[in-house]
């Protein structure tokens, strides 16, 4: 297939790219070495939950958040972006999940206070449907279930530190027979039985004698993976009682989930994703990318396209690598990184500082196009566009915009790969 736009990177930033130049009627690709940040984080959409990022107290407003954000800060991603385009970009992505039968609520007026797999508050804009319940602006009693042989959720330790900050919460631990018989016990695992009526009724069976006072009933986040909504009405008729739940330890089945919805958009605008293909080197001339090329088993393979979005990730997600001689360098075109210039200025004595570790802001400079700058200030490459963590000037793990910058800077660097094209 002749390619329009090849998107670098299946994480949230590259899929919400791939999504909307496909949308646009271009013939796309998004390629990776495997996948990225869906699979490991909480499922929901956080734009903004704390500023200053030292700041002890979770933002309220993501709205009025973003606003002094933006003006202490001009070259963060959603500085560059703005607050239409960001309020855009969230509404396309709610329109998109309400469509498919997988609704995110929300908006930026409030965060959301969720309950986080350790019974932390853990503020977020948009949030699926089957997890705000446990909203926890609310004060009424919950009872949070897990389950024997499940290693990656402890109920216990959740009820324990809510009840802690004054969150009425008790713990139980379902002994249920289907899970008897399993050695090996994970959420996917989990996510697929919660869909058969005979485990759920299994699970409404051991619950049903403990449920007291409890007014809501929190589960680890495996509430099935292709029809999650289903499970959850279905326990809810049969408790009487709002059923949540709460994010657990990776791999995450929510986080799956969107997954699974940015690829089904994607290939049902035309576009394709790919993934085992680490893409690797890149070949240029006169100012334009000309192609990538990944690793093969005995070759490496050429694609070719008329724009490019790069979503790599950053240090974490491996898009920018730290060299022997304290460089940070960007791995396919080498491109220039803004970062510390001494490695001793990488990370602060203190592992938890509060003022982070500046090695984590680390990445590309872009213009307002999300075009990748060169040491001149001018763009590297007339049809390159950058996404996500790979960006500079943000420290998305305190600021708690991981996902929120991923979608907004995302959403904009695909439509402009469809213009460029």
């Amino acid at each position: 297939m002749q390619t329009d736009v090849l998107v670098i990177g299946a994480g949230l930033a590259g899929l919400v790219a791939g999504w909307q130049a496909a949308s646009r009627g271009r013939r796309t690709q998004v390629i990776a070495k495997g996948w990225g940040i869906t699979h490991w984080h909480s499922g929901c959409l956080d734009v903004l939950g704390y500023y200053p990022p030292e700041s002890p107290e979770a933002v309220r407003s993501p709205a009025e958040g973003l606003a002094q954000l933006i003006e202490a800060n001009p070259g963060h991603p959603y500085a560059l972006a703005g607050l239409d385009a960001i309020g855009e970009a969230l509404d396309a992505f709610q329109q998109l999940c309400a469509a498919a039968g997988y609704p995110m609520h929300g908006s930026m007026e409030r965060n959301w206070l969720l309950p986080s797999a350790i019974g932390a508050l853990r503020p977020t804009c948009l949030a699926p449907e089957t997890m705000i319940a446990g909203d926890l602006g609310q004060r009424q009693p919950m009872l949070i279930a897990g389950f024997e042989t499940f290693r990656d959720f402890y109920a216990d330790l959740v009820a324990d530190n809510l009840s802690a900050q004054q969150f009425p919460a008790r713990a139980v631990t379902l002994d249920v027979p289907t899970l008897r018989r399993r050695r090996t016990l994970t959420g996917v695992i989990l996510a697929d039985l919660f869909e058969a009526p005979e485990f759920r009724a299994e699970v409404v069976e051991a619950i049903q004698p403990r449920l007291g006072d409890a007014a809501r009933i929190g589960f680890p986040a495996v509430l099935g993976l292709r029809q999650p909504l289903g499970v959850k009405h279905d326990l809810e008729e049969r408790l009487g009682r709002p059923v949540f739940e709460i994010p657990s330890l990776p791999p995450s089945v929510p986080g799956m989930r969107l997954h699974r919805l940015l690829v089904a958009a994607i290939e049902q605008a035309g576009g394709r994703v790919y993934e085992g293909m680490q893409v690797v080197a890149a070949d240029a001339d006169d100012g334009r990318v000309t192609a990538v090329w990944s690793e093969a088993a005995a070759r490496r393979k050429r694609h070719q396209a008329n724009a490019y979005v790069l979503a790599t990730g950053g240090v974490l997600g491996g898009g920018l690598v730290a060299e022997a001689d304290g460089r940070v360098r960007e791995v396919i075109l080498d491109l220039p990184v803004a970062a510390p210039p001494d490695r001793s200025q990488w990370f602060r004595r203190d592992f938890l500082d509060p003022a982070g570790h500046p090695i984590y802001r680390a990445g590309l400079t872009v213009d307002r196009s999300f075009q990748p700058l060169n040491g001149t200030g001018q763009p590297a490459y007339s049809n390159l566009l950058a996404a996500g963590a790979t960006l500079a000037d943000c420290d998305v793990l305190r600021e708690r915009s991981l996902e929120g910058v991923a979608v907004v800077t995302g959403y904009l660097a695909g439509r402009r790969a469809a213009e460029l094209t």
